[in-house]
């Protein structure tokens, strides 16, 4: 029979019958599969629900050692695989979306689109545990193991999102995370998630128990297993927080927090000269207490105040205006009189700023100016501030200079150093848009680049290129004081959510870099959201795993201490609160330095890197036997037409 025989024949009016009766008995197994469907979309949803209840600013932890129990009894209970992947992709936007509201009135688009890609790790997840399942494996190993790789994914995969990880929600449960020096938060969510599947297996062992002689076994095996687990995480817990012998006084910091919402649109929030006025006040108050080192936030009052910067002429500069140009320059001025002690100095650079600024934003201001320092001056102190940086190289075509977010110093003789701590870990499309300069099988990626900066809610419709450049490695910095020199590095905004940044400033190897950390952030974007307290829950994980003590200082909060054991002192608030509007002031506080080991800062994610691999087997193994076996058994099953066979 002719190739063109066969076409004739596939679209003959037998072969359109044949199709009809295709998706009749696809639509019938649709009908036949609804209550099946519901089903499982109400299992999921109270996954969803018990879920949502565990993380900040929420106290309750609890719901975390069964509130994937629902939703993992559907994954293994249901028939149809459809629907579980679909179901449990639903049921894993919902979750975010939900969870992830704090970042709607940044980027509405980019919210929706961060939860869509989140929640494919949630029918990911459920592949790996039917897998298992159809090898014997229990729900109780494979949930722990499926749901920490996923996480790892997360925190790697599209530049990492590391957020939500269900051992965040026990942060405050300071006993149970002492294992995070050994494994990373991966451990902590490993032991929660064995609960989860410990109870799981429970209920399905219980429905099967009449056809099962031993329905048993496996749910008593592993509830011995999690028992022994949740021993030596209680073990390992208490003899860490025993262990006081290698903790001393280090050098006394103060961290200052303000109160300044930012919006993605202009005129973005306060007026910049009101920010500079009320944080230098601020941070007058805090340095008569003498501190050894005195914190600002990231870009705190979003100047460009890097002397590399100051150095050169403002036209050198593609759309730099005038009045930023010199809007740096008096930031610098002022904030070098600071930190000498100077403070007439600095209010004359106050009473030069408040000359161009409208009537109106003056008016608002008590007595209406700005404010001002105390004339008597005060003691010198290093200044720490998140500043704009730009390095300018004229003799490139494109671009002709660099922007970087990053760390500064001033030391108390108010000279600024030439070090300074570029942030490393830039968050897509809000500190960079994609394919600037990246070129992909050899074609230039520019104009897509073009594109998205035009959709991004920063770049006023395409008109700013506002991304900036990661920096090269983690700077530590020196601090003397106490008669012996300290270091500290400085992790920037959402850097101190990623573990191998954290990791970077504290460990090379089995050398410690740092002695301490001081973590600056603008979280002001969130307004009074959950985001402030669910980053404060995952900073504390980064002092536990690298056994060092953090300082936060942060626009809008939460600013304050996290010593190496991951308890929280010292923290900024209004009334007994620490969220909301109004939430205002500083703390001085001396850290603690921690000369114990650390295992997870030495070696990494190994434990997460191992979940991940045996993940891999369970998918593998499913692409092998579901799909590659499965098609080829149809294949060779298929009958062959019977028109066809008598043809030939």
């Amino acid at each position: 029979m002719t190739a063109d025989e066969v076409q004739r024949g596939a679209a003959s009016p037998r072969s359109r019958n044949v199709n009809v009766r295709f998706w009749s008995r696809r639509l019938r197994e649709a009908r036949q599969s609804l209550p099946a469907a519901c089903q499982f979309l109400l299992w999921t949803g109270a996954t969803v629900f018990l879920f949502s209840l565990i993380f900040p600013p929420r106290p309750w932890w609890m719901p975390a050692l069964l509130c994937l129990v629902p939703w993992t009894v559907a994954v293994v209970r249901t028939e149809q695989a459809w629907i579980v992947h679909w179901g449990s992709f639903l049921g894993g936007w919902v979750f975010y979306l939900i969870n992830l509201s704090w970042l709607m009135p940044v980027t509405g688009l980019g919210y929706a689109a961060l939860g869509f890609y989140l929640a494919l790790y949630w029918p990911l997840a459920a592949w790996a545990v039917r897998t298992a399942r159809r090898a014997r494996i229990s729900p109780a190993w494979s949930l722990p193991v499926a749901w920490v790789a996923c996480e790892y994914l997360r925190a790697w995969v599209m530049s990492g999102f590391p957020w939500l990880f269900i051992g965040h929600a026990l942060y405050e449960q300071v006993w149970a995370i002492q294992i995070s020096d050994l494994t990373g938060a991966y451990g902590v969510s490993f032991a929660v998630l064995l609960v989860n599947g410990v109870l799981a297996e429970w209920i399905l062992a219980g429905a099967a128990r009449r056809s099962a002689r031993r329905w048993w076994t496996q749910p008593l095996v592993a509830s011995v297993a999690c028992a022994g687990l949740w021993l030596a995480v209680w073990g390992y817990g208490r003899y860490r927080l025993s262990q006081t012998e290698n903790i001393a006084d280090g050098p006394k910091i103060a961290v200052v927090q303000e109160d300044f919402p930012l919006v993605s649109t202009p005129p973005y929030g306060e007026h910049l000269f009101v920010v500079f006025a009320r944080y230098l006040s601020l941070a007058a108050q805090a340095a008569a207490e003498k501190p050894d080192l005195l914190a600002l936030p990231e870009t705190v009052w979003g100047a460009t105040q890097n002397v590399g910067f100051l150095e050169v002429d403002r036209q050198a500069v593609d759309d730099m205006t005038a009045a930023a140009y010199a809007y740096g320059k008096h930031c610098h001025r002022a904030l070098s009189a600071f930190a000498r002690g100077d403070y007439q100095a600095v209010n004359r650079v106050l009473a030069l700023l408040e000359r161009p600024m409208p009537r109106d934003v003056l008016a608002r201001q008590p007595g209406g100016h700005l404010p001002r320092l105390p004339s008597g001056g005060g003691p010198p102190v290093t200044v720490l501030l998140g500043s704009s940086s730009i390095e300018v190289f004229p003799q490139q075509t494109y671009p002709k200079q660099k922007r970087f977010n990053s760390a500064l110093v001033y030391d108390r003789d108010g000279t600024q150093r030439r070090l300074r701590y570029d942030k490393h870990h830039l968050v897509p499309f809000g500190e960079f848009v994609p394919f600037r300069q990246e070129k992909v099988l050899g074609f230039d990626l520019h104009w897509l680049y073009r594109l998205l900066n035009r959709l991004s809610p920063f770049s006023q419709g395409g008109t700013i290129e506002y991304s900036m450049w990661p920096g090269s490695g983690f700077t530590t910095f020196d601090l003397n004081a106490g008669g012996r020199v300290w270091k500290f590095g400085t992790p920037i905004c959402y850097e101190d959510v990623m573990p191998y940044v954290s990791r970077g400033f504290v460990w090379d190897g089995p050398r410690r870099r740092a002695d301490f950390l001081v973590n600056i952030s603008n979280d002001g974007w969130f307004l009074h959201s959950a985001e402030l307290p669910q980053h404060l829950a995952i900073c504390v994980f980064r002092a536990v795993e690298n056994r060092v003590a953090i300082a936060r200082s942060v626009n809008t909060g939460v600013s304050g201490f996290i010593d190496s054991d991951g308890r929280l002192h010292s923290i900024v608030e209004k009334d007994g609160r620490r969220l909301g509007a109004g939430v205002i002031g500083f703390r001085v506080d001396r850290i603690k330095i921690d000369g114990r080991d650390s295992f997870y800062g030495r070696t990494g994610d190994w434990f997460a890197a191992l979940c991940l691999l045996l993940s891999t087997i369970c998918w593998v193994g499913a692409i092998v036997t579901r799909w590659i076996f499965g098609l080829h058994r149809r294949f060779v099953a298929r009958p062959i037409d019977k028109g066809v066979s008598r043809e030939r």
